[in-house]
């Protein structure tokens, strides 16, 4: 399943004395042809014959656009208690090649006109009378409350799509505007991008006896969106990142999806240099920036499921050790199957995780939350604001998370803390062969501190992520520039870190004896950035410090978050 989520370009508006209906329709998304052409050569020791493989990728074409039928400008005089059909008449032309087809959604958006309050996006409004004479959404022919509805209708073309219904209604009929994204009319088989396909859109109108004379305006937001099977407008996929990337601006957050398991992430764009004596002044005069997500993975890994490189950060398999287990298929896709499934138990007699071993080299990961995935573990307020957690031989207790554990839970919840929202949730543990997807991480003995270029170029992030590094050139030192903006630098707290908008929760990790250990107390995050045979980097957040490049135990089981160059 992909999906593709295209931002609006503009917005047509139409303005006269009465109902002023102000309609954002024009989108479009042109990608050209991608030609992305892969050989491969395989030799056979008798004949030394070769075969080349070559494979096409044709990109998506969709767009949107809206053409005014001729006299039919979307206004209407209107006097009270009249009722008025058909205001206005716009054909909104889709072309789109995508195999799957298309959507297209609809919302009321005159909530993004200034001085219109947040939740009031469905009505038309009058700045000059203010919002107690708003003329709200309905489909009443009659009465006390003014009201205006819309309504699309298909008129022609090959792939002409199907107007859809929901509780209120068919869009072919008046219809109230929706207050959140609603799909209306879908095309569920292949298109293509030289045929277009017609609809049309109108409004109606009642005006009370009651209502005060003016000008009232608003908006309806039209998105084309492709195939038709997405998820909906303002939703993403990780692993569309180049698609959407670019288009998030510094301080923004987004929910995406991650299409290996469906799991969703807070994805924000931060900022990587700025000046400024705030973290809010340097995002204000920011020079470089990079996405991260604010929320740590929570991917389980599969003995019997190979990830691939059309999902996963797996690349180049020319040479070197972490590139052990891999493969490729004749289509140019690499596959990397763990050689363990992530572990789920956690023994509730001794607080290790069954099956852990400490090992350099074989990929292991667990997952605290046993299993349920809707029953997430969260960080607590406490684990934030707290530095009582902490592992040695009188409190064990707090070395690990078990729903019986009532001291463990006081650091770990299964209600997201209100102020981190779904930020706090703590994922899974991987040691850094998992972390690298390598089955083979022991091999890899010399630092790549002084040049992250032979670092590891592979990861179970998704497609288009990576692991963070760090280095001696401080332009490859991310952990380094994260800590500077978003800490202003300190080493002696981690507070920075630990809240807003970065929000890296203290999730402890497993240590030799398969333990988790030290929840609420601090965290590792793994970097891509090689120490030595038995080492991996990563930063190291605690209350009370922070290391930004700390090497830790390749074998240890530590969190991951991925970062996105797009």
């Amino acid at each position: 399943m992909k999906i593709k989520h295209y931002q609006p370009l503009t917005y047509i508006t139409y303005s006269i004395v009465g109902i002023t209906v102000l309609t954002g329709i024009l989108l479009s998304c042109n990608i050209p042809i991608f030609p992305g052409i892969g050989i491969i050569y395989t030799t056979s020791a008798l004949d030394q014959t070769k075969t080349a493989n070559a494979a096409i990728r044709v990109r998506s074409t969709c767009s949107m656009t809206a053409t005014i039928d001729s006299g039919n400008e979307h206004t209407a005089t209107m006097i009270n208690g009249q009722y008025k059909e058909d205001i206005g008449l716009t054909t909104i032309t889709t072309f789109c090649n995508d195999p799957n087809g298309y959507a297209i959604y609809t919302i009321g958006y005159t909530g993004g006109d200034t001085g219109v309050a947040a939740g009031t996006n469905t009505v038309l409004h009058s700045n000059a009378l203010g919002s107690a004479y708003d003329i709200v959404t309905g489909i009443a022919q009659s009465g006390d409350t003014s009201n205006w509805a819309m309504k699309l209708t298909s008129v022609d073309g090959t792939y002409k799509p199907d107007i859809l219904s929901d509780d209120s209604g068919s869009f072919s009929d008046y219809h109230i505007v929706p207050q959140s994204y609603t799909k209306v009319a879908d095309f569920n088989s292949n298109t293509d991008a030289t045929i277009g396909s017609s609809l049309t859109t109108t409004y109606a109108a009642y005006i009370s006896p009651t209502q005060p004379a003016g000008t009232y305006k608003g908006q309806v937001k039209y998105v084309l969106l492709h195939p038709a099977s997405n998820l909906g407008p303002n939703y993403y996929y990780m692993q569309d990142v180049e698609d959407w990337g670019n288009a998030v601006a510094i301080g923004e957050e987004v929910r995406a999806y991650d299409n290996r398991d469906n799991k969703s992430y807070t994805v924000r764009r931060m900022c990587m240099e700025g000046t400024g004596s705030t973290w809010q002044e340097k995002e204000a005069n920011c020079t470089s920036s990079m996405l991260w997500m604010t929320q740590n993975l929570d991917l389980d890994l599969d003995s019997s499921v190979a990830l691939n490189s059309t999902n996963t950060d797996l690349n180049a398999i020319d040479s070197g050790a972490y590139v052990v287990g891999y493969a490729m298929d004749d289509s140019g896709v690499i596959r990397w199957t763990p050689a363990t499934t992530t572990i789920t138990n956690i023994n509730q007699s001794t607080g290790t995780f069954n099956g852990w071993s400490d090992s350099n080299s074989i990929a292991y990961s667990a997952d605290p939350d046993a299993g349920n995935l809707n029953n997430f573990w969260y960080a607590t307020g406490e684990a934030y604001d707290s530095n009582l957690c902490y592992v040695n031989n009188n409190q064990q207790t707090c070395n690990y998370l078990d729903t019986n554990n009532t001291v463990a839970t006081t650091y770990f919840s299964h209600t997201p803390f209100t102020t981190n929202g779904n930020h706090g949730k703590i994922g899974n543990y991987y040691n850094w062969s998992a972390a690298i997807a390598s089955s083979a991480s022991g091999s890899l003995t010399s630092s790549t501190y002084n040049n992250v270029v032979n670092s590891p170029q592979n990861s179970i992030c998704p497609k288009g992520w990576r692991l963070p590094t760090v280095s001696s050139l401080s332009a490859n030192n991310e952990f380094v520039k994260l800590n500077n903006i978003y800490n202003s630098g300190n080493t002696n707290s981690g507070n920075g870190l630990i809240r807003s908008p970065i929000f890296m929760v203290r999730a402890g990790g497993i240590d030799y004896r398969s333990f988790p250990v030290n929840a609420g107390f601090d965290v590792v995050y793994w970097s891509s950035t090689v120490y030595d045979s038995g080492g991996a980097y990563g930063i190291n957040v605690r209350s009370d410090s922070v290391r930004p490049e700390v090497a830790t135990w390749k074998s240890y089981g530590r969190s991951v978050r991925c970062v996105s160059d797009y």
